[in-house]
């Protein structure tokens, strides 16, 4: 079979933005300069963020997640927080027909996404502001623990929620925290019910289990717990589970959705550590445990990580945060870091 791969017509590549395609499974996202077009990985190597959706500017496309900026022609790191390039694929133009080259793209680049209808069949109310949705989906989606979905809106806009749940299991659950005047998170918390239906695509992301087997710190805040929920499911399915320290924090006790399952599953499990940490308490909270930021609570019990690989999701500070404190002050080898950050801001209203 062909690496090379039809992805349209040279006037669908406008000069001013970047535009999404499919080749072989490979998600790109494709860019013209004056007469010529290049092709990068759809997916910034900072965390969670589609190149596709950055604004283009002086030769380079700016991260819309961490506001970094990579050069379209080499992939080149042009900005921080950046650190690590993006991929970049052969360009040809055939017969009047652009092509791209996804040769010697790995397996993880190379997932099978999936257009599906997904049927919600139950809506969960952990907290106020947070909904727990199962949805059943057909044909189901196969993906790995720690990637995402998005939920397709009838404007053509889409909203990207990490999948809880283990693939092969009865249903998809997607953990959704409210966001007043949010496109979707308003019809959520508004009105939607068990038996609608959704547009879903997926999977996408690369915030996924490495198989180093190295002891991992899992650092959550907020509904960043739902794909870290996943990788422990995942972990206690193996024979041979790796350490894992679980780390969740939030501003009250109420953004801790889960607490009783994260205390079941330490001691339930003995390669598991769980510490929850508060922010922002309040006289009635009545909390015992641990307070301050999340990732200083990891600082204080691991002032070594050079042994272990970090996982970290939730509010981009969060993330930032961390990755800089634990590579700097906690000797947290850099390519140890995996991230994936939430954008509140992409659920308001255009």
């Amino acid at each position: 079979m062909s690496d090379w791969h039809d992805v349209g017509a040279p006037d669908q590549f406008p000069e001013d933005a970047g535009t999404p395609v499919q080749a072989g499974g490979v998600a790109i996202a494709m860019f013209r300069l004056g007469d010529e077009l290049f092709a990068l990985r759809d997916l910034c190597t900072h965390g969670n963020a589609l190149l596709s959706d950055g604004y283009v500017e002086d030769g380079c496309v700016e991260c819309p997640l961490h506001q970094g900026l990579f050069d379209i022609r080499s992939g080149a790191v042009r900005c921080a927080p950046l650190t690590e390039p993006v991929r970049t694929f052969p360009v040809r133009v055939v017969a009047g027909r652009v092509q791209v080259s996804t040769g010697g793209a790995r397996a993880e680049e190379r997932p099978a996404v999936t257009q599906a209808s997904a049927r919600i069949t139950a809506i969960g109310r952990p907290a106020a502001d947070v909904a727990v949705i199962s949805l059943a989906t057909e044909p189901l989606l196969d993906y790995r623990p720690g990637q995402y979905l998005d939920v397709l809106l009838e404007n053509g806009e889409r909203r990207s929620y990490s999948m809880a749940s283990l693939p092969g299991e009865a249903g998809l659950e997607l953990h959704i925290r409210h966001m007043p005047g949010g496109l979707f998170t308003d019809r959520v918390f508004g009105g939607l019910a068990s038996g609608d239906t959704l547009r879903i695509e997926g999977p996408a992301g690369s915030f996924t289990l490495s198989e180093s087997g190295m002891p991992a710190i899992l650092l959550a805040s907020g509904t960043g717990f739902a794909p870290i929920k996943a990788m422990v499911a995942a972990n206690a399915a193996l024979s041979r589970p790796r350490a894992m320290h679980l780390y969740w924090g939030g501003r009250r006790r109420s953004d801790l959705y889960m607490d009783t399952l994260c205390r079941r599953w330490a001691e339930q499990y003995p390669w598991l550590t769980y510490v929850p940490v508060l922010s922002d308490l309040a006289p009635e909270d009545g909390w015992p445990g641990r307070t301050g930021f999340v990732h200083r609570a990891v600082m204080e019990d691991f002032p070594d990580l050079s042994g272990h690989e970090v996982y970290a999701c939730g509010a981009p500070q969060m993330v930032e945060a961390a990755r800089a404190d634990f590579v700097q002050a906690c000797r947290l080898p850099a390519d140890n870091y995996y991230a994936d950050a939430f954008l509140s801001k992409a659920d308001s209203k255009v």
